[in-house]
């Protein structure tokens, strides 16, 4: 395809890509089967997310880089094969996109809206989520931008509480590597190796549009990077505050963290900030995912302009989001034992790895052809 007339600066899709890997996982326990060492869980998975987005993505991006990944899988392994490796990935994006909105929607209940059907919250966050793809890729980097402003002002605030807060006790983090390396090496593969930084591949889908395409890959790693230090610090809010036992125990930590937090008996029961902060960072998980899903049908299906993709798309992701699972425990299991093995593994890192080989040595042969 030609360059896109859209254009998404380097600080928008930094703020975007944060606020994408920071999506549930800001909310939710990550890496909590290795306890205390959960912040190592974090910063492992995060270094092999960037050397995958760094050494793969990044390096078909740079063989093709007015290609989305869609497109450039038609000419690294031909049309037929390569539409059907796109529809797949279309398929994923879609169905993943149902399970995070499912997620969202599981979690915004057991906080506070718990008397509120899931059909409603479905619904109104897709179409949130649908009116901002329907301004474009342009504004939704924009939007990112501004909401990361936000969220950065909402974790200087919490960081600031916890430091001079009575509840936090620091010494609960120790000792680190207390039971060896095996728990973190388990809580690592493969849950936390794909979620959340494996996720980085529905970015294949956008790289194009950044208007400086020689900082794709810095950007990508920077905006890693800080989502892992965040997440590190909210590791280490749930852990101080509430002990390793409840942390690891509770669904919605950082939740429970904040309502007990105070500092000198004014600023008290910060939890809303949780909820805040669950809305927008699901909010461009959600979008990030079914934008992608948008542009991947427009592309295989030959489509002009992607807003006629957004209801037919949007109500396929609503279908999933209801349907995906019976139950929370269900949905959980799904989640934990089937969709990083039979899903995230192939579709984040072999099929791109496998494309990145064959388009190298294409490429190798075109060059000794023409010497």
């Amino acid at each position: 395809m030609n360059k896109p007339l859209e254009v998404i600066g380097p600080l928008h899709l930094f703020a975007w890509i944060t606020l994408f890997e920071l999506g549930t996982a800001v909310v939710i326990s990550v890496g909590m089967d290795a306890k205390q060492d959960a912040w190592l869980v974090i910063l492992i998975g995060c270094l092999i997310g960037i050397a995958m987005f760094a050494g793969v993505y990044g390096t078909l991006y740079k063989l093709y880089p007015d290609s989305s990944m869609t497109e450039y899988a038609r000419k690294i392994i031909g049309p037929v094969p390569g539409w059907l490796l796109g529809f797949v990935y279309l398929l994923y994006f879609i169905y993943i996109a149902g399970r995070d909105t499912r997620d969202f929607i599981d979690l915004l209940s057991a906080a506070a809206y718990d008397a509120t059907p899931m059909f409603a919250l479905a619904v109104f966050m897709l179409i949130a989520v649908s009116y901002t793809i329907y301004l474009g890729v342009e504004v939704f980097g924009r939007t990112a931008f501004l909401f990361f402003l936000l969220s950065c002002g909402i974790f200087m605030f919490i960081i600031v509480l916890v430091v001079f807060s009575d509840m936090s006790d620091s010494r609960r983090m120790l000792p680190v590597l207390g039971d060896g390396w095996n728990p973190v090496l388990k809580a690592l593969f493969p849950t936390n190796l794909t979620f959340p930084f494996g996720e980085m591949i529905v970015m294949t889908m956008f790289l194009p549009y950044l208007s400086k395409t020689f900082k794709a890959v810095k950007i990508g790693s920077g905006a890693m990077a800080l989502s892992a230090l965040i997440l590190c610090v909210v590791t280490f809010v749930n852990i101080s505050v509430l002990g390793i036992e409840i942390a690891s125990r509770a669904t919605f930590p950082l939740f429970t963290s904040l309502s007990r937090l105070r500092l000198a008996e004014i600023v008290q029961r910060m939890d809303a900030l949780v909820l805040f902060m669950l809305i927008i960072c699901s909010f461009f998980k959600i979008g990030t995912f079914m934008f992608a899903a948008i542009l991947a049908a427009r592309d295989l299906f030959r489509v002009t302009n992607h807003t006629t993709l957004i209801m037919p798309v949007g109500l396929v992701i609503l279908i999933t989001t209801l349907t995906v699972s019976g139950s929370l425990t269900e949905h959980l299991q799904e989640g934990l034992k089937i969709v990083p093995y039979y899903l995230h593994l192939p579709l984040q890192f072999a099929i791109p790895l496998l494309l990145l080989i064959i388009g190298l040595l294409r490429r190798g042969r075109r060059s000794a052809a023409s010497s």
